[in-house]
């Protein structure tokens, strides 16, 4: 079996400087190289299954395709010839929406016969090549901005966002960070759940009384599992059960990190004598939170490193999310409203997608950002790590029924069927 697989510390780099690879003007160089690039771009793997087998059988190829969180195995069947399998070691990637677009778009042009794999293989190098168009300054200030924005959407008052915005801005710089440094990369949720309640406790100690909890978990939501987490089940109900397994682990260990680092600062905080109770939230104006649903939706937009129009898209899924979760909730409850919001994320997602030519995942992702309970799975965490067992158990079951409701919720949207247009080269 050919191995195109590379040591932990160079598993990212391109197929073209791994030795004896195939050439990437030729179809099976092609097909392996959108596949890594699908799966880098943060592509799930049902719909990179499906991708992959409608570009192979566009060129002519059969295809078995399996995508599992940090490897791809493929198995090409070219006419007349022998059976090829191929592995490739990849890392889970970050998402990155403008190139996620144009690797889909490519994808679906091969597709429709439209496009070469010559070349598709061309068009991909360049997207690889392609630079972020946001400096690391908006990356951090977006951090700030979502931790501030999510902060008054879990009844923060003004201080508590002030707070929640400087552990964003903390969270930010060591996000960047771990790009250049492996061992903080492995220990990035560890590290900033350490650092996010050290100073959510010393600001509570020293300057104003805060609720840390709103502090901690707003300046950490980025780094909450809670989508990979509802990606996973989503694997899981789609009958992908390896790669669901192992999204589902991965989750899960992420979620240990962060108890685990804020558990140590707590500890910290209690050596010291400083009061981590913290104080409780009052009710905010539900104006405000709708202006907060705006700008964590906005503050995605480079995060996501989407295109600055798309800032539309973002808004719209947002605002989508919430409006429907809120007065669904109110009443069917938290577990049905997190279904009926599914669905309304799912359909708007399909119907933009045929009206508009945008990737689902356009709506789907900041939609999702609102309705994973991410920050439900972190309390779980934290109350077994402060030995509420009952309590964790509880949370935890909490997190798990609102994870069914949710990938419910969008396979019933997914059962629409839809029309679809021939792609149009927009490259």
């Amino acid at each position: 079996m050919p191995q195109l697989s590379d040591s932990l510390a160079t598993e990212t780099r391109s197929l073209d400087s791994v030795p004896h690879a195939p050439d990437r003007a030729e179809p099976i160089g092609f097909l392996l190289r959108l596949a890594k690039a699908l799966h880098t771009y943060g592509l799930p793997a049902y719909e990179l299954e499906n991708t992959m087998n409608g570009c192979a059988e566009a060129l002519g190829y059969g295809i078995q395709c399996m995508s599992l969180p940090t490897s791809i195995s493929l198995t090409l069947l070219p006419p007349n010839e022998k059976p090829q399998t191929f592995m490739i070691r990849v890392a889970p990637g970050e998402i990155n929406m403008e190139k996620l677009r144009k690797t889909s778009a490519i994808a679906q042009l091969v597709i429709a016969g439209v496009l070469t794999s010559q070349d598709g293989a061309a068009r991909l190098k360049k997207i690889s090549l392609s630079k972020s168009e946001y400096p690391w300054w908006i990356i951090i200030l977006s951090f700030a901005v979502a931790s501030a924005c999510i902060a008054r959407i879990f009844s923060g008052g003004i201080t508590e966002m002030l707070a929640a915005s400087s552990v964003g801005l903390m969270v930010g710089t060591w996000v960047l960070v771990a790009r250049f440094q492996p061992l903080v990369d492995h220990l990035l949720p560890s590290i900033c759940a350490f650092t996010a309640t050290l100073f959510a406790i010393m600001v509570h100690h020293y300057l104003h009384d805060i609720a840390i909890s709103v502090v901690v978990i707003s300046g950490i939501i980025i780094l909450l599992p809670g989508l990979s987490l509802t990606i996973a089940m989503a694997e899981l109900a789609t009958q992908n059960m390896v790669s669901g397994t192992a999204r589902l682990a991965g989750a899960a260990t992420v979620f240990i990190q962060l108890a685990f680092g804020s558990a140590l600062a707590v500890e910290i905080g209690k050596l010291l004598a400083f009061d981590i109770r913290g104080s409780e939230v009052s009710p905010v104006p539900l104006w405000s939170v709708w202006i907060a649903v705006s700008g964590a939706a906005i503050s995605l937009v480079p995060l996501f490193e989407a295109r600055k129009i798309d800032v539309t898209w973002f808004l719209l899924a947002a605002l989508s999310a919430f409006t429907s979760v809120y007065f669904a909730s109110m009443v069917l409850g938290a577990s049905l409203g997190a279904f009926c919001g599914a669905i309304v994320i799912g359909l708007l997602a399909k119907w933009s997608s045929r009206l508009f030519l945008i990737p689902g995942a356009m709506i789907m992702m900041p939609g999702f950002i609102i309705l994973v309970p991410g920050a439900v799975g972190y309390r779980s965490m934290m109350a077994l790590v402060d030995k509420d067992i009952l309590g964790g158990l509880q949370t935890a079951f909490e997190v798990a029924v609102i994870g069914i409701a949710l990938v419910a919720g969008f396979l019933m949207s997914s059962m629409v069927p839809l029309p679809k247009d021939k792609p149009k080269d927009e490259y």
